[in-house]
């Protein structure tokens, strides 16, 4: 089977991190190719995984009319080129450019977020040749006839990393774009109900809120409470390693950005051994404690249940440890795609 994988952004983040982990993993039988649709590392990165030159657009931010059109005129030229059995679109930017400009190639939507549930997931679903979301969360919006299993991103960790068993006192750490309804505000806010808690901040900065890192200084300063930000972080382990809970506490904003269709920092903070706090999301299966979103105190308490209780750390990260092998998932997300294939053909 011949793929076109195609990744929303150039950039790295953690819907694009995991596309280039299934690829890793593809079986034998699957030739793979890929294209990127806006500049940015991750077209080396997805050439280093398929062993060949990834193609790379230049769609930053949202495309307007004209250059959709320009974008469907391109890509034509590149189905031609590929011959593809079918296309993973990975994230909606890719599933509303090409679905549309599909070409009679299936075209299956990897759904990674629960961006536009309400208004556009509906039709555009039902453009494509199927919808995998990433978690039933993130599948709740897709119509049934399109809606296929759900196939979660890899941990990208490796197999042997675990934190060690004398963890930090009293760290909470929280590992997401800096942009508020990640919910990083309201860390610090429960790290102020816990006496000496601190607060470390992994992420970078987004184009979208360029003064959410000043906020966030000025917040832990006026509760007294110690924070560092990190930045972007290649590798994660080191912020796990420093963690006595990590604490996800994205929500859903006035205009509909946020929440987790996944959850990935949960996740791989239960495979190395950190208890996770989490608001709703797709990985609450892998949380040690679900809580309400913009409820610092329900964090807080949930905290201090946590770190007193390394039996829920250890179930929370052997169902991690079972679930989410990138090898297994690759041949989930193939499998997806035949049938996909299959039926579009049917």
């Amino acid at each position: 089977m011949r793929v076109l994988f195609v990744a929303s952004s150039g950039e790295r983040g953690g819907a694009e991190l995991a596309l280039a982990t299934y690829l890793e993993h593809l079986p034998p039988d699957v030739e793979g190719h890929g294209l990127v649709l806006s500049p940015g590392p991750v077209a080396a990165l997805l050439a280093e995984r398929l062993g060949r030159p990834v193609a790379a657009g230049g769609l930053t931010g949202r495309p307007g009319i004209a250059q959709a059109v320009r974008f469907a005129r391109g890509y034509a030229a590149e189905l031609r080129r590929v011959r593809p059995d079918v296309v993973l679109a990975t994230g909606i930017k890719a599933a509303m450019l090409c679905a549309p400009a599909a070409r009679g190639v299936p075209t299956v939507w990897h759904k990674v977020d629960l961006s536009y549930d309400g208004r556009v997931v509906r039709p555009l679903a039902l453009l494509t040749a199927g919808v995998i979301p990433v978690s039933e969360a993130a599948g709740a919006a897709v119509p049934a006839s399109r809606r296929l299993a759900p196939v979660p991103p890899p941990v990208r960790l490796d197999p042997a990393f675990r934190v060690g068993a004398d963890r930090p006192p009293a760290t909470l750490g929280s590992v997401g774009r800096l942009v508020p309804y990640k919910g990083h505000a309201d860390v610090i806010e429960a790290a102020a109900r816990l006496p000496g808690a601190s607060v470390v901040i992994a992420g970078g900065r987004d184009p979208s809120a360029p003064g959410h890192a000043d906020e966030l200084r000025a917040l832990a300063a006026a509760r007294g409470v110690a924070v560092e930000l990190l930045g972007h972080v290649d590798r994660v382990e080191r912020v796990y390693e420093r963690l006595t809970v990590l604490v996800q506490a994205t929500y859903r904003d006035d205009r509909g950005f946020g929440g987790e269709g996944f959850g990935m920092s949960v996740a791989e903070a239960a495979w190395a051994g950190v208890p996770a706090v989490a608001t709703s999301g797709g990985a609450d299966a892998y949380a040690a404690r679900v809580v309400p979103a913009r409820d610092p105190a329900a964090i807080a308490a949930a905290v201090a249940a946590v770190a007193a209780d390394p039996a829920a750390a250890a179930e929370a990260s052997r169902r991690a440890r079972a679930d989410l092998a990138p090898a297994r998932l690759a041949g989930e997300l193939v499998s997806a795609l035949r049938a996909a294939a299959a039926r579009a053909a049917a």
